[in-house]
Order: structure tokens, then sequence, then C-alpha cells
């Protein structure tokens, strides 16, 4: 449910960062004197008002009996898992001395060389490349044209291993679309994943993690293992405390201007998206084969619901006599500047102004309502949340 809320927030700001990153200086200088033309023709229209008592019926939101059953205080049990699971994400890999042939499901260093009529073309050439045999891939992800690997099993590491390799009719560079060409290896060696804390060395979370030591490194582990059970405490008590307000609470409608205005708002910022890229967003929906107008309907859907839960966070705040505090706003306002990559503040929330509806009152807006339901939070008891510590 809280992820519904901060949807429309968190993607509005994302799509923001990318057309602020992506045009070019003359696209913003029109976009800049299209958006101050359309801030001026918005400043005519008439507030969007509503008396949200007359909307939201409110049920129980203070002094609510929650139960949490995640994992939230330090044990060395799950700080071994912790280890394990981030040691194994990271794919490690070192040369396995033990290993001289290749086998099918081999993890493989080599060296390659892509010829054609004897003469390496452009890209087809690479050094110290790790190779999944079995997956057909890099060993850290990425896939290979059909049949790049299929002739390294059974060979030794030192040996050069040369065949041929088809590229297919439909790849994307068109001199090598459907065209056979021989790629020449050199075996490094055969390596094997690191994947617990018993296999790490001083030298290998120095190249790879950048710790002088194993013990540093582990140590740094800790206080991410303590962080993460400490954020899985507080996601945790916001989803499920908002899940039992929502369901306490009821609201009788959204009003349909207020809707309008959410959805323009996100329309807009997603188009802004799109054309820094040259194109629209119904045509790239229509480019991957998907139905744009079906999107927005689905979306629409979506911010139904979260117009819903602030309507209820709003009436809260408004029970409870809660307001915006400046400081805390100025707090809140300018992490969401700087994760998306805006400076100005103004500039920023003309962004999102449509009709009736200023951005600048949206974001406020937003820290009112998370302002209710930290309020909301505070007041509740918890049952399976011990403090979080080692």
């Amino acid at each position: 449910m809280k992820n519904r809320f901060l949807a429309l927030l968190l993607v509005g700001t994302l799509a923001f960062s990318f057309t602020a990153c992506g045009s070019k200086e003359e696209d913003k200088a029109e976009t800049k004197t299209e958006q101050s033309a359309d801030t001026e023709k918005k400043s005519d229209a008439k507030p969007i008002e509503y008396d949200v008592d007359e909307l939201v019926t409110l049920g129980d939101y203070k002094g609510l009996d929650i139960t949490l059953d995640g994992e939230y205080e330090y044990t060395d049990k799950g700080f071994d898992e912790y280890v394990s699971k981030t040691i194994s994400e990271a794919a490690i890999y070192v040369e396995d001395s033990s290993a001289k042939e290749i086998k099918e499901d081999s993890i493989v260093n080599v060296d390659y060389v892509g010829s054609q009529d004897g003469v390496a073309f452009d890209g087809g050439s690479a050094e110290d490349q790790l190779i999944d045999v079995g997956n057909n891939s890099s060993a850290t992800g990425g896939g290979y044209i059909e049949g790049f690997t299929a002739g390294l099993v059974g060979h030794k590491v030192g040996e050069e291993v040369a065949y041929e390799v088809k590229f297919p009719d439909d790849y994307g560079n068109a001199d090598l679309a459907g065209q056979t060409v021989i790629f020449t290896f050199q075996v490094n060696y055969i390596a094997k994943a690191i994947d617990s804390k018993k296999a790490l060395t001083d030298d290998i979370v120095s190249d790879k993690f950048g710790y002088d030591t194993v013990d540093a490194y582990i140590d740094s582990l800790k206080d991410k293992y303590t962080a993460s059970l400490e954020n899985n405490l507080k996601s945790d008590k916001q989803t499920t405390v908002l899940n039992a307000v929502l369901n306490n609470s009821k609201v009788s409608k959204v009003p349909e201007d207020l809707l309008q205005a959410r959805v323009d708002m996100y329309l807009n910022v997603y188009e802004k998206q799109y054309q820094s890229y040259g194109t629209t967003a119904k045509e790239y929906f229509e480019s991957m084969g998907q139905d744009y107008d079906a999107y927005v309907e689905s979306m629409k859907t979506s911010i139904q619901e979260s117009t819903e839960t602030e309507l209820i966070l709003e009436a809260i705040a408004k029970a409870e006599g809660i307001e915006i505090d400046e400081d805390g706003y100025k707090e809140f306002i300018q992490g969401i500047l700087s994760s998306s990559g805006a400076s100005d503040e103004t500039s920023f929330y003309e962004v999102y102004d449509v009709d009736g509806y200023t951005g600048e009152r949206y974001f406020r807006q937003a820290y009112l309502t998370q302002k209710a339901l930290d309020f909301c939070i505070d007041n509740a008891s918890y049952t399976g949340a011990p403090a979080v510590a080692e």
C-alpha cells in the first residue's frame, strides 16, 4: 500500500531526472519557454478545492495493535547467511589451479579474436574474459551468439582453440549478419566461484571491494546487515500500519478534477521523458508492440488508488492538527531535488504544474501525508518487533 501511495511521486521524479539529463541545451531552452507559458496559463486556472471530511470516513488509525513477522534482530546465523548471499551475488571468480580441462559447466578465462577471411573484425576481440561455457554467456551476465562457446569443451588450459561460428541472419551489424567467422581462443585458466567467507583472502577483498583485509570487509558487511535490519523494520511498520489504516477507513469518492490533475501530471512528466529521446510515449509503446491506451487505463486505476490513500492520510492530518513544518519540508524537498539531479526548486515544481494543481502543492501534500502516516506509526503498538542490536 505504501508503495502505491508513493508511486506517482517516485516515477515523476525519475522521469524528470531523465529529461534534465538527456535534453540538448536548445531543447532545454525551448522547454523552459514552453513551461513559462504553460505556468502563466495555469496561473489563471481555479485551484482545485475539496473538503476532505466530506470524502473520507475515518476508522481507527492510532493505538493500532500491529503484528510484525519479519527478521529484525541481529543473530550470528542471520549475519552468516547475509555474508554468504552478498559474496555470492558479487560473482567473484578466481583461478582454480586444480582444474585443467574445460567441462560443459566450466567458467573459463580466455582471450579471443574474431576474424573473417583472415582479418580481425571490429568488436570481435577481447582479453581476460570470464566465460560461462554451459550458458553460452559472460560469467557476469550477457549472452553470446549461438555456438560461441560450444567448441571449448574438452580443451585444456594453455591451449589455443579456433573454430567457426555463424552470426544470426538478423544480427545488428549488417556486415556480420549471416556470416561465418573464425573465433580463436587462448585458454588462460579455469575459474571457480568464491561463494563463502572462508574462501576470501586479503588480496581478493582488496581487488574486488577495496578493503585491505578480510576482517575489514566483514566488519563493513556487519554494519550493512544491521542497517538492513533497521530498514526492514521501518519498512514493515510503514506497510503494515498503512494497510490497517486503509482497511479501517473509507473514501466515498475521489473528486474528478483532482483525479484528472493527478493523471495529467503523470502523463505530462512521462511524456517529457520520451520527448528527450526524440519520440513520444505512445510511439515508444507501439514500437514495442504494446497497447499504450491500455497502459493509460491501468495507470489511471493505480492513480485512483493512490489518491484514495492520500485523501485518508490528509483526513488524519486534519483531524490531528498536523501541519507542514517548513524546516522539515525543506529537508524533504531538497532530498528529492538531489536524487532527481535538479538544482532549482521553482523550475522543478513547474515540471509538475497542471491546471488547478501546482507542482509545489503536490509535493507539499506528499510531505504532509507522510507526516500523517508517521503519526500513525508512532502511535501504534507492535508485537514481534525487537530492538535491532548485535
